[in-house]
């Protein structure tokens, strides 16, 4: 940058220079036709200037992809997505991930830690697990608190959601599919006996778990539930994502090796472009504007 800085500042004043002896000898014509040995040097330079220049450029607008980190761990790092470390044309600003001894692989979501699990290219969805959360250990809980509203977000570039298209006829109707759902940890003063609340059992309960006060009861809704039903004496401690699916008459063991399994996200929106309504994926995982663009 510096040379191309100094290229142009010295094209500029060659030019000025030349500009400045045509008007103070008023030979305008006979100048261009037969310049002086003065005026001579000075176009010399002006041309190995604009060739500096003009190299300069094209050596800034070549993009050397082998500076895109190919991986981190066992993921495959690929457009939209590049690591810290990367020229910042290797991905998108939002798409940045952060490679940790090259064994694990990081998304920061709102400056909040999460472990990638995996990255499907095809189907543009990302699976991440909350940095708390530790496999087969069932009183591990997620450090941070995520909701549907903090992804909303119009700046975020993630969804817990995709759009497809349902209807072929002449009024196309598109589906939101959700990719994950939320999962509620619950404190309670009183036992409390509802389809709505799973118990946590021994997992976040007594001596096992520094999580939850041996005095409350610990419960997860994953069926969602209204503010009515919240039962007296109970408070509502972190909310989070795990895996779209059926949670009915399952164990808390079982839900938290799915929380522990992680929640897939869909970066679509980075293809979307400026689609005026819905952004769609059709059935070749392409992105598609419902209503057009602006």
């Amino acid at each position: 940058m510096l040379i191309l800085k100094l290229a142009f500042i010295f094209l500029l004043l060659c030019f000025t220079d030349f500009i400045c002896c045509l008007l103070k000898t008023r030979r305008i014509v006979y100048a261009l036709h037969t310049p002086s040995p003065s005026m001579s040097w000075f176009l010399f330079a002006c041309y190995l200037a604009l060739l500096l220049l003009v190299l300069v450029f094209q050596t800034s607008n070549c993009k050397d992809t082998n500076l895109c980190a190919p991986s981190c761990g066992n993921h495959n790092i690929s457009y939209p997505f590049s690591l810290e470390s990367d020229p910042s044309y290797c991905g998108k600003p939002h798409h940045t991930l952060h490679c940790e001894k090259n064994i694990s692989t990081v998304l920061y979501l709102k400056s909040r830690k999460y472990y990638v699990q995996a990255i499907n290219y095809n189907n543009l969805t990302i699976r991440v697990v909350d940095s708390g959360v530790i496999k087969n250990d069932c009183s591990s809980l997620p450090n941070f608190t995520l909701t549907y509203a903090s992804l909303d977000d119009f700046m975020n570039p993630y969804t817990w959601f995709q759009y497809k298209k349902t209807e072929r006829k002449r009024i196309p109707r598109y589906k939101l599919l959700p990719l994950s759902q939320m999962i509620i940890f619950i404190s309670c003063g009183n036992p409390v006996n509802s389809p709505l609340y799973v118990d946590t059992g021994t997992c976040l309960h007594g001596a096992k778990s520094s999580n939850v006060s041996p005095l409350m009861h610990s419960y997860v809704n994953v069926a969602g539930m209204k503010a009515s039903e919240l039962m007296k004496l109970c408070s509502l401690e972190r909310m989070t994502l795990l895996p779209a699916k059926d949670y009915k008459n399952i164990s808390f063991e079982e839900i938290h090796s799915q929380l522990a399994y992680g929640f897939e996200l869909s970066w679509h929106k980075s293809k979307c472009g400026s689609c005026a309504t819905i952004c769609y994926i059709d059935d070749s995982n392409q992105t598609k504007c419902a209503g057009g663009q602006y």
